[in-house]
């Protein structure tokens, strides 16, 4: 009987170990298949685009932004541009300066979380700047507070998506790109919602000689948008400044609630930062 009741004993004390086992593997496979499911953010994702006063600010392809420990990083040459600032290589320090007006965040480089601001006091950038895609990004909060210029937030729209409204603090002259200065206001007669279209993604390709851009957007504006009654405005910005505007009409069905829609253009050249914008139109 002892030697029957040890057997089951020990049957027992395997089964739960078996079965102990299996829970381990069961939660070492549940680990690793959201890391396997998860794929890093796709090229040209915008994950939190910049705004000027609605108008939304956006870096194509490789050049969009990403969040690295809680900061947005953005592309310091075009970012300096979409902004008005200059950017300064010092080739001594392999290091580069930006400045507006008469501020500025100097000596910043790669690897280096030390940066010197307007010439005399030097301070953390919180995260080092780094190099990817030979494209030299920054965390773009630093910089803004540095330039002493901006005032900025990160804004939710209707259905929580990500903006950092960007604008000048009380006071304070801005000057905004040459790119931006020429879009008027959309004239309210004419414009049932301004905005409506929210960018997700913004791809670029060569074609021939020309860029092809591709822009994914979502109806957030929280009502459906008759056919043919949206209107698209995109400026396309290349390194040497030259802007390339074009107006798009929206989709030619009618575009229900939180709908995903793509449009394209070509440009002449590469862009470094495109500004967008949509409204709808009022009704005859």
């Amino acid at each position: 009987m002892n030697h029957i009741k040890e057997s089951l004993q020990r049957l027992g004390r395997i089964r739960a170990y078996v079965i102990g086992l299996l829970v381990i593997m069961f939660a070492a496979g549940s680990a690793v298949t959201p890391t396997s499911v998860s794929a890093a953010v796709q090229l040209g994702t915008q994950v939190m685009p910049l705004s000027y006063g609605g108008y939304y600010v956006l870096f194509p392809g490789k050049l969009a932004p990403y969040f690295k420990s809680g900061k947005l990083m953005v592309p310091i040459r075009a970012f300096s541009s979409a902004i008005g600032a200059d950017l300064l290589y010092d080739a001594l320090t392999n290091s580069v300066t930006i400045s507006l007006l008469d501020r500025s965040v100097g000596k910043i480089k790669a690897g280096q979380l030390e940066a010197e601001f307007n010439g005399e006091t030097e301070d953390s950038l919180g995260i080092a700047p780094e190099i990817k895609d030979g494209i030299l990004f920054v965390p773009a909060s630093p910089i803004l507070e540095g330039l002493k210029t901006f005032r900025w937030e990160t804004q939710f729209n209707n259905v929580n998506k990500l903006t950092l409204g960007i604008g000048a603090r009380k006071g304070e002259e801005w000057a905004k790109p040459e790119a931006d200065r020429a879009l008027a206001p959309y004239p309210v007669e004419t414009t049932a919602h301004p905005y409506p279209l929210y960018p997700f993604k913004l791809t670029q390709t060569q074609s021939g000689k020309e860029y092809r851009l591709t822009l994914g957007v979502q109806n957030t504006s929280g009502f459906v948008i008759p056919k043919g009654n949206a209107e698209l405005e995109l400026v396309s910005v290349d390194s040497k400044g030259n802007s390339y505007y074009q107006t798009l009409k929206g989709p030619d069905s009618l575009t229900s609630k939180a709908a995903l829609l793509s449009f394209s253009v070509s440009i002449p050249t590469e862009a470094e930062y495109v500004i967008f914008r949509s409204r709808t139109l009022r009704a005859e």
